[in-house]
């Protein structure tokens, strides 16, 4: 009986921690098929695992929750960030995928700041991470997303984004 029971529990604990692990990265609750725009200043740049975390207040007050990837991971991206890249009080802006039930968040695609320097601390949940060429040129030319964007400019949004 030992012998049976051992292994099915040992089985039965990995699939448990499997889809566990599977579940922690889906990206289902972000709306990856926008990219939008929100301009405000950082309330806390939570640099802790297993992703970073950015709060920011816009002009209207409310207060945005963004994830992005695993501190590890943008450790060594050009330009790198760590726990003290983003303070209170600086003036970003935020290139996101918004949370698909409205709430006032989302997925980090890229983090613009006051000096123009364009940080990508994604982990994949938002594609904007890709453009980091076009972003800071967009919101130069006052576009709050990429559909904006692309159709304001006739990209095909098929050409930008084969996946």
């Amino acid at each position: 009986m030992r012998t049976v029971l051992i292994p099915a529990s040992v089985l039965t604990f990995a699939t448990l921690m499997a889809s566990g692990v599977e579940a922690h990265h889906s990206f289902s609750m972000f709306d990856r098929a926008r990219e939008e725009v929100v301009v405000g200043e950082v309330v806390r740049w939570g640099f802790n695992s297993p992703h970073v975390l950015l709060y920011l207040v816009d002009a209207d007050g409310t207060q945005w929750g963004f994830e992005g990837a695993a501190p590890a991971a943008i450790l060594g991206r050009d330009p790198g960030m760590n726990g003290f890249t983003l303070r209170p009080g600086d003036a970003i802006t935020m290139v996101h995928c918004p949370l698909h039930d409205g709430r006032a968040g989302g997925a980090i695609g890229l983090v613009i700041t006051g000096d123009g320097t364009v940080y990508n601390p994604s982990d994949g949940g938002c594609a904007a991470s890709r453009r980091t060429e076009e972003w800071p040129g967009w919101i130069d030319m006052g576009f709050a997303s990429r559909a904006e964007a692309e159709e304001a400019l006739g990209i095909d949004s098929e050409e930008q984004d084969p996946d």
